[in-house]
Formats: structure tokens, C-alpha cells, sequence
């Protein structure tokens, strides 16, 4: 390797044209770049111990920067530009450059921060990979005040740490990339904020295997105090990992739990960024990424009314006698499902009834604690005769959106039977939850339960949720047989809670069934609360028998 170093006190418009493997060495000497003058090294740049370098023009070099000394500006229009092949690094020590241009040969050609590098003016970034090496030393940072321009080209990113200084509240400023976008407002804003991308391509892999795009946000800020940050995603399609591009949604990860943010969303499916607005203090200084929020629901039940122990499948009467509704029927109590699910026609001819299928996920990760207000997701969908719950179309398994990652508990409740909960269920990260509630040991049991939260379907092997809560009661006692005896009485006819073996006809034999499940002590599953002397129903028993 041929060295040139350089001993002399000043240089004026020097200019270096070797396109060998040089290396410039400024050991204790000055250079003095003027203005309309240019260095030029084809290899590595290195200015130690007192050397100074007084840059009022351009520095061009196709090597390895490294700063120890002194490096400033008297024009405060000096430009560092990193050319050539290969990778080399970046060491801006404690000086501040005012321009730098990253134009490397190649896409794949790199920049790798060796230290913290300050910028105070513009950043043009055309050709190459920009790191800050942010896996091996994470306390690297490319730092530039708010002010700075960030020139970067399409498809191009700083991979790691940015951090924006000076920061007021009210503009949106650019980071990484052109679409790694933050504003702040109200409150009281930061002095700095730092932005922590990964992709893919460099090991940025979101903590935990959850459901997610494979690319890692982090944000941490300087002082500030009650203010709520804008924020845009960027990702690339390769990174989707199973997700749907159309449906991405933020998740910041509080005390170790993914939590989804499905609105405000603003997605850019062709420009590849996704956009929420008013994200608090306290949820932006965490750990960030995208994510699909749908989840796929692989649910199996059988209802004891309509079973059929002949075929060992559930009788379609209410479907043929086309009594069930085209819009969900769990906007009541006990239920309270607001959702909006209706249908022009009965999608199936083997569809039996509505259920409400949901996904809870409490804190403690217990069966126990799995009440009502750790539901993160729900939705109404049609049960098959064969006990597949599936999704309007009749066809598809039911899928809905949740807005908590982790081991959850998957319910399925229908309007007359008690509903059942699953034992727990791991997360995954392609976004589906299974559970087969036929099977004896698929289930949750309430501690002290008197009998299990589903009945034996003889002579199967299959299990099935108990009949006979005719209202609505969570519970199954005498009051439901009273209903039935009212509504026969009456001549009701019709979609009836006390049709409960839903023959889509009243009679006796809805009362004998009610009858028998009520002398087998017939139990749901039971969160929250002891299960005896009480039949018990999930989630929190509602209804006249409290």
C-alpha cells in the first residue's frame, strides 16, 4: 500500500489525484482546504493526534475517514463525500461536519459509523448503505439538528440510530428516510428526539415472535413533557412476513405486551408507509413496528340443543325455516356487541345460528382472570352443522381484528347456550388461533366448577356447549324453564331465545331438554368468580339470577 502523508503547516487548494490504494495521514500537521478546492483520496483519510484540517472547500474520499483531531470550517460551506467501492467507515470524532454526500459505486457499497458523527447543515444521500452499526455498538448516532436538510434518494435509508437536536413542536421532521417521519405537539416539547430503524436486511427483528413486519422502531426524546408525537412507518414489501400490506397497523410494545393502535390509521400501501397521529409521552418512548391486526380464529363447537346424536351433526331448522336473522344478534345483554356484521342471505345452507366468537388476553396470563374487560377482539359469525364457526361468507374461518398480542383465551357464546372458553392458546406470528372445543381437554374449567363447561354428546366422544339458557341469564335454573312455559303459552313463534334445541318449534321437549341439562348441573366456563353454588356462564354472569 502506498502511503502519502502529510507533514507541512499549510496547504492551500491542494489536490490529490492518485487513484491507488493511497492513504492520507495528517500527523500533527494543518491542512487548509480553500474554497473552490478540492482533496481527492482514492484510499483511507485519517487526521490524528493535533492535526487540524480547515475544510472551506471539498473532501473527497473513496476510504476510510478518521477524525481524532481537529476538523472544522471557517465558510461553514465544507462537504465530506464518501465515494468509491466497498465498505468503509465513518469517524467524525468530535467535529461537525457541515455537508456530507454519500455517493458509494455501488447500492450494496457501505458507510459504517465507527463513533458518533454530527452534522450541522445537509445531508445528501444518493448511492450505497448508510449505517450506524446500531446491532454492534448501539450507542452510535448520526446526529443533526432539526434545521439540517436530509437529501435522501428514493429507496435509500439510514439504517440505525438518527437523532434530529433543536427540536420544536409543530414540524414534521424527516430521519431515517424521507418516509421516516416525526412531529410533536402540545405539552411541553423535547430538546432531541432519536429515532432507532432496523430492517430487515440488517437484523431488525421486532422483541418477541408475535405477528409482525420484520423491521424494528425504537424512540427516545430529551426532556419534554405531555406532548402526543405524529409518527410514519416506512417499511419494504419484503418485509411483510405474512402480513397483509393493506390492513399494517402500529404496535408499541408497553411493559412487554404488543398493543395494536388501529386508529387513527393512515396507510400508503404503494409508497410503503403506514401513519398514526396522537401517540402519548409515555407510549412513544417505547419499542415500535407494524403489524397486521387480523387474526384468524380456527374455532370448532357443537351446540347440545340442535345436536342430532344420529349424524352427529347440529339440525338446520332455524336456516331452513329462514327465522334467523340477517344482522348479528349480540347488540343485548349480556352480550353488548356493538358490531355491525349483517348479510344480504343466510350464506350457507348448513348454517345453523349466529355465535360471538372472542379472543381475550388478561394480564396475568390466567384462565381466572380472563373477564370481560380483557377481550381484545370479537366478532359475530355463522356456526356450521358440523360445528366450524366460519365468517359471513359462510365459507372462510372467522377472522377479526384484536388489539393485544400474546396467549390469549378464545370464547364462543350463542345466545341460549352457555358459552365456553378455551384453555390458553400461545401467540404465534402468522396470526391464527385453533381451538377444537369438542375435545374434552380443550377447554377452561372454573375452579370448583361442579361439572365440566361442556356436556358429553353420546354416544360420540365429542363435547358440546350446555343448552337451556333461555334468558339470557348466563346461568341455568327454573327462571328459564318459567320463560319457555310464558312463550309457549303465548303461541311465540319466530327466532326465540327459548326455542332452545332450535327446532324453530316451541314445545315440551325445549322444556324436558332444560330440564335435564339443569339437573346435570350444566356449567360454562367462568372467569373472575367461584363457579358453585351457581350454574356459571362466561364472562361475567349477567342476567336475573346474579
Amino acid at each position: 500500500m502506498k502511503k502519502v502523508f502529510v507533514l507541512f503547516a499549510t496547504v492551500a487548494g491542494l489536490f490529490f489525484s492518485q487513484k491507488t490504494s493511497a492513504q492520507l495521514v495528517n500527523d500533527g500537521a494543518t491542512i487548509k482546504v480553500q474554497p473552490g478546492a478540492i482533496i481527492f483520496c482514492a484510499g483511507n483519510f485519517e487526521n490524528k493526534n493535533s492535526g487540524s484540517i480547515s475544510n472551506d472547500g471539498k473532501i473527497e474520499v473513496q476510504g476510510n475517514f478518521l477524525n481524532t483531531a481537529t476538523y472544522n470550517t471557517a465558510t461553514a460551506d465544507d462537504s465530506l463525500i464518501l465515494s468509491g467501492g466497498g465498505t468503509v467507515t465513518l469517524n467524525g470524532g468530535a467535529s461537525t461536519f457541515t455537508n456530507i454526500w454519500i455517493n458509494k459505486t455501488a447500492a450494496t457499497d457501505r458507510v459504517r459509523l465507527t463513533s458518533t458523527t454530527l452534522l450541522s447543515g445537509k445531508l445528501d444521500y444518493d448511492q450505497g448503505v448508510f449505517t450506524t452499526d446500531p446491532i454492534a455498538n448501539p450507542a452510535f448516532l448520526f446526529s443533526a439538528p432539526t434545521t439540517a436538510v436530509f437529501d435522501i434518494a428514493a429507496g435509500k435509508e439510514i439504517i440505525g440510530n438518527v437523532r434530529r437536536t433543536g427540536w420544536a413542536n409543530g414540524s414534521s421532521v424527516i430521519f431515517n428516510q424521507s418516509n421516516m417521519l416525526v412531529t410533536t405537539n402540545a405539552g411541553t416539547a423535547p430538546t432531541d428526539v432519536t429515532v432507532t430503524m432496523i430492517p430487515l436486511t440488517e437484523s431488525g427483528d421486532p422483541t418477541d415472535n408475535e405477528r409482525e413486519v420484520k423491521r424494528k422502531f425504537v424512540f427516545a426524546q430529551t426532556g419534554g413533557t405531555g406532548f402526543t408525537a405524529d409518527v410514519r412507518f416506512p417499511y419494504v414489501s419484503g418485509e411483510l412476513n405474512t402480513n397483509t400490506e393493506a390492513n399494517l397497523t402500529p404496535w408499541g410494545r408497553f411493559t412487554g405486551v404488543w398493543n395494536g393502535r388501529l386508529t387513527p390509521v393512515t396507510r400508503d400501501a404503494p409508497n410503503d408507509w403506514v401513519a398514526t397521529t396522537g401517540i402519548t409521552q409515555t407510549d412513544f418512548i417505547n419499542e415500535w413496528k407494524l403489524a397486521d391486526p387480523r387474526y384468524t380464529m380456527n374455532a370448532t363447537a357443537l351446540l347440545r340443543g340442535p345436536y342430532n346424536a344420529g349424524t352427529g351433526l347440529m339440525n338446520t331448522s332455524l336456516n331452513t325455516a329462514a327465522i334467523i336473522p340477517l344482522a348479528q344478534p349480540y347488540n343485548v345483554t349480556p352480550f353488548s356487541y356493538t358490531g355491525t356484521e349483517t348479510v344480504a342471505s343466510i350464506p350457507n345452507a348448513n348454517v345453523v345460528d349466529w355465535v360471538l366468537a372472542e379472543l381475550r388476553i388478561p394480564a396475568t396470563g390466567l384462565g381466572a382472570d380472563a373477564a370481560s374487560s380483557t377481550i381484545v377482539g370479537r366478532k359475530a359469525g355463522f356456526l356450521l352443522n358440523n360445528g366450524t364457526v366460519v365468517d359471513l361468507d359462510g365459507v372462510t374461518p372467522l377472522a377479526f381484528d384484536i388489539n393485544k398480542q400474546g396467549a390469549g383465551f378464545m370464547t364462543i357464546r350463542h345466545r341460549n347456550h352457555l358459552g365456553v372458553m378455551s384453555a390458553s392458546l400461545p401467540s404465534n406470528a402468522i396470526g391464527t388461533y385453533t381451538n377444537d372445543f369438542r375435545v374434552l381437554n380443550n377447554w377452561y374449567k372454573a375452579l370448583g366448577a361442579p361439572t365440566d363447561p361442556e356436556i358429553l354428546l353420546t354416544p360420540s366422544a365429542n363435547y358440546g356447549l350446555w343448552a337451556g339458557d333461555a334468558n339470557k341469564s348466563g346461568n341455568l335454573s327454573a327462571t328459564d324453564i318459567n320463560a319457555i312455559k310464558v312463550a309457549i303459552a303465548a303461541s311465540a313463534t319466530g327466532y326465540l331465545l327459548t326455542d332452545v334445541n332450535m327446532t324453530a318449534n316451541l314445545a315440551a321437549s325445549d322444556i324436558n331438554l332444560t330440564k335435564l341439562m339443569i339437573s346435570n348441573s350444566g356449567t360454562g366456563s367462568l372467569p373472575g368468580r367461584p363457579a358453585p353454588p351457581k350454574n356459571t356462564n362466561i364472562p361475567d354472569g349477567i342476567g336475573p339470577d346474579q
